[in-house]
């Protein structure tokens, strides 16, 4: 094959994954990057448009000033409408009346003059003509004191009521009192003709010239008034139009710098992730704009640098197997597991055998995350030979830089085959966890793979009637009869503790076909797979094994759509074992056709209680291999692991 058209579509199908990893990035806050992305925040942090901190910093100053402006505008229309109602206030209940009783005592007034000069042109001989005058004189007193009081506030208006209270003394005084003192000392004559002179209309012009002066302020103030309350309504009305204004411009203003910070920023980001995708991979990933983007770019530079080893890498590694040979046995070593340093609280083990030759395309691998937590991966690629192996080294260096970056294990596999991109009608199954060692916790992500299980170390006591079908499971008698008479299947006559079929045909898991008198029937063949799986899965609840089931479909992107793949959890205690296996291991088939089937296996793992994974996967596979004796047709696979309690001094701390 040519090194040159392997090295081009290697770079193809690699750097299509660089634009899922991008959102990927985004969604997981660019915590996948790890260090790697830490030395990019730090040489471009200060790196901005137009010297812009930060988006959040933009956006706050902004919202602060409109917020300032706002809340001022809004200070000055209460203001305003606080003036305005004053206003009102004080011309409905000062003003208007002031000026409904000035007249009435300028009305006062006229009557004390008109029936005084009535009084003296009869001579004083008739008294009820003064009748008017001292009603008047009664009224005058009380309308001035509620004058002073209404326009107490004003003090030109309370100069005016004080003039007027003056005026109407000195006429009474000079002119009133003498005329009616004239009358009584019986000189009427001379009361007239004091009436009649220009020193008595005068005092009285002076009264009426008071009480037009105090007429004229009183609507001197009514008429500022009611500008002030038209100036309140003008003020409200700029408040109202301020605040529209203010909001109007303040859009205005956050959609240039949005385009600024965000727009102009993210169109270059995306030309160049673009650039990258369709093979330039040395397009470097500017940096320019606010903070947040500058640090999303460093993520992006970083993960392209990535990229790029990868596929520098995958183009090495497609060129040794263009040359066979010893390129293959490179392979396998490649597909070996990563060593695994002494972690506290977990055994693991694990085991291939391959159905040609050194080579398989099942794999697995465990991975020591800086958290103390351990990532095991159980993969199974379509076919084998050589062209699963690749692929599943692919699979492998793209699960583990995924797991690497801190991605779940859902979103691990979803990324994976977004990077791998279109397979055509390869695709494989995978099981994907994250095993805290501390606190038994499990999450993990099942993508079409066969159910994992777990065995539980502290099993519940059965019920009366199916505890002994348990023991038959277990390869007990049901009569009673001790460990050493007919009957007993405790394991003792195989290696490693593992009791398979005998001479007679007993295949060790309770006579017939094992299970039979567990479930009720003698043959468990006889069963359809629905009810089977039923009846297996009461097993497993009485037994306490626990499937991790399928979250999600396998893994091809033939079916990869948004979500397609979830996150399961459970918990592990101490003593208790998980279980993986690949599809080989269940569908090995007897010389009849027969598989070994789901059924066998969970008979073989709770067979024993209390077996470590290394005895486990000796008695499994050597149970696979009494049931298919021969070369295996499929690759079979599994790992075990352990749940122990922690030593001191062992492993390391939970960081």
């Amino acid at each position: 094959m040519d090194s040159r058209a392997v090295r081009a579509a290697v770079a193809a199908r690699t750097a299509g994954a660089l634009t899922p990893w991008v959102a990927e990035t985004c969604l997981l806050g660019g915590s996948g990057l790890g260090s790697a992305g830490g030395g990019w925040r730090h040489a471009w942090q200060g790196v901005t448009v137009g010297g812009s901190s930060g988006v959040r910093h933009g956006v706050r100053v902004v919202v602060g000033l409109a917020v300032v402006a706002v809340v001022a505008t809004m200070v000055l229309a209460v203001y305003s409408s606080v003036r305005a109602n004053d206003a009102a206030a004080e011309r409905a209940n000062r003003l208007d009346p002031a000026a409904t009783i000035t007249a009435q005592l300028y009305t006062a007034f006229i009557d004390q003059k008109s029936a005084l000069r009535g009084y003296l042109m009869s001579d004083g001989s008739n008294d009820k003509l003064l009748d008017p005058y001292r009603g008047a004189e009664q009224r005058i007193p009380a309308l001035t004191n509620k004058l002073s009081d209404l326009v107490n506030d004003f003090p030109n208006l309370v100069t005016g009521v004080r003039t007027l209270s003056e005026t109407y003394q000195t006429w009474r005084t000079e002119i009133v009192n003498r005329e009616l003192a004239d009358v009584d000392a019986g000189h009427p004559l001379d009361a007239q003709l004091r009436e009649l002179g220009d020193d008595s209309g005068q005092r009285f012009r002076d009264l009426r010239d008071a009480v037009d002066a105090l007429t004229t302020a009183i609507a001197d103030e009514q008429s500022e008034a009611t500008g002030r309350v038209k100036n309140s309504a003008d003020l409200l009305l700029t408040s109202v139009g301020t605040v529209v204004a203010v909001l109007l411009a303040m859009s205005l203003l956050m959609l240039i710098l949005s385009r600024r910070w965000l727009i102009i920023p993210i169109n270059e980001l995306r030309r160049a992730v673009n650039a990258v995708a369709a093979g330039r991979h040395d397009t470097t990933i500017p940096a320019v704009g606010p903070r947040e983007i500058v640090d999303l770019a460093g993520n992006v530079e970083a993960m392209r640098a990535q990229l790029v080893s990868l596929v520098r890498q995958n183009e090495r590694s497609w060129e040794a197997l263009a040359q066979e040979g010893p390129a293959v046995m490179a392979l396998r070593d490649a597909l070996t597991p990563s060593s695994l340093r002494d972690t506290a609280g977990l055994e693991l083990l694990g085991r291939v055998d391959p159905a040609e030759g050194a080579l398989a395309g099942d794999w697995y691998d465990a991975i020591e995350m800086p958290d103390g937590r351990v990532a095991v991966v159980v993969g199974d690629v379509a076919g084998h030979g050589a062209a699963s192996g690749v692929f599943a080294l692919r699979l492998k260096q793209l699960m583990t830089a995924a797991l690497s970056r801190g991605a779940e294990p859902a979103t691990a596999v979803r990324w994976v085959v977004e990077a791998l991109g279109d397979t055509d009608e390869t695709f494989a199954t995978a099981l994907v966890a994250l095993v805290d060692p501390f606190d038994g916790e499990i999450i993990y992500a099942n993508a079409g793979h066969p159910d994992a299980l777990v065995l539980r170390a502290a099993r519940p006591a059965a019920s009366a009637g199916t505890r002994p079908r348990a023991h038959a499971a277990a390869g007990h008698r049901t009569d009673g009869a001790g460990p050493d008479e007919p009957g007993r299947r405790d394991g003792a006559d195989s290696p490693g503790g593992s009791d398979h079929r005998g001479p007679g045909g007993s295949d060790g898991l309770g006579g017939s076909d094992g299970l039979g008198d567990l479930i009720g029937l003698d043959r468990i063949e006889d069963l359809d797979e629905a009810d089977r799986l039923d009846r297996l899965d009461r097993l497993a609840a009485l037994d306490s094994v626990e499937a991790l089931a399928s979250t999600g479909p396998l893994m091809s992107s033939l079916v990869a759509e948004p979500g397609a793949w979830r996150t399961g959890r459970l918990r592990m205690s101490d003593g208790d074992v998980l279980f993986v296996y690949t599809d080989g291991l269940v569908e090995a088939r007897d010389d009849g056709g027969r598989l070994f089937g789901r059924h066998r296996l969970v008979g073989e793992l709770v067979r024993v209680s209390g077996r470590s994974p290394s005895r486990l996967l000796d008695d499994v596979f050597a149970a696979v291999r009494h049931h298919a004796p021969g070369r295996p047709s499929d690759d079979r696979t599994a790992i075990a692991l352990s749940l122990r309690p922690a030593r001191p001094g062992s492993g390391s701390a939970r960081r």
